[in-house]
C-alpha cells in the first residue's frame, strides 16, 4: 500500500467524521431546542391547569348558587299558589306603598361581592328587592286588617267584580 493510499483513506475518514460531527452537533442544538419548547409547554399546561382549575370551582360554585335560587323560587311560587297572598298584587287604593330599604338589604351579598357585581346586576337586585319590600309592606297592610283579614280567610272576595272594575283592579289570573 501506497503512502498516497493511506492519506487518502486518512482525509475521507476525517471528512465522514467532520460530517458525523456536524450532523452530532445539529441534533444536540435541535435536542436542546426541542427539550427548551417542552419545559414552556410544560410551565403553560401549568398555568393553563391551575386557571381551568379555579374556572371549574368557579363554576361549581355559581351552579350549586343557581339550585340554591331555584329552589327559593319554588319555594316562593308554592307560597303564593298554596296561601291567599294573591291579594299582595292589589295596592290599596290604587297606590303602591313604598317600604324603605334597609342598609343591610343587599340580597345577601358581601361588600366585596357587590362592589364585584356588574352595574345591570345591580340594578335587578334592587328592583328585587324593592318588589320585595313593597310585597311585603302590602302584605303588613292586609295583616293590620283584621276584618279584610277574617273575610279573606273565610274565604270570601275582597270585594265584588264591580268594585274591581271601577278601581281598576285585575281580575285574579
Amino acid at each position: 500500500i501506497s503512502l498516497w493510499t493511506v492519506v487518502g483513506a486518512v482525509q475521507a475518514l476525517e471528512r465522514s467524521v467532520a460530517a458525523h460531527a456536524s450532523r452530532l452537533l445539529s441534533l444536540e442544538h435541535r435536542a436542546g431546542s426541542t427539550e427548551k419548547k417542552h419545559l414552556e409547554c410544560e410551565k403553560v399546561m401549568g398555568e393553563l391547569g391551575s386557571r381551568l382549575e379555579s374556572k371549574w370551582t368557579a363554576l361549581g360554585n355559581l351552579v350549586q348558587e343557581y339550585g340554591q335560587l331555584q329552589r327559593r323560587l319554588e319555594n316562593m311560587e308554592n307560597l303564593l299558589k298554596n296561601s291567599n297572598l294573591w291579594i299582595l298584587r292589589l295596592p290599596p287604593r290604587e297606590e303602591v306603598p313604598k317600604a324603605p330599604m334597609l342598609q343591610k338589604d343587599t340580597a345577601g351579598f358581601s361588600t366585596q361581592e357587590w362592589e364585584n357585581l356588574e352595574e345591570w346586576q345591580r340594578e335587578l337586585c334592587r328592583k328585587m328587592l324593592a318588589g320585595k319590600s313593597q310585597a311585603l309592606a302590602l302584605l303588613d297592610n292586609v295583616m293590620s286588617e283584621p276584618a279584610l283579614l277574617s273575610r279573606l280567610q273565610g274565604g270570601e272576595v275582597p270585594c265584588s267584580d264591580n268594585e274591581a272594575a271601577s278601581k281598576g283592579i285585575p281580575e285574579d289570573p
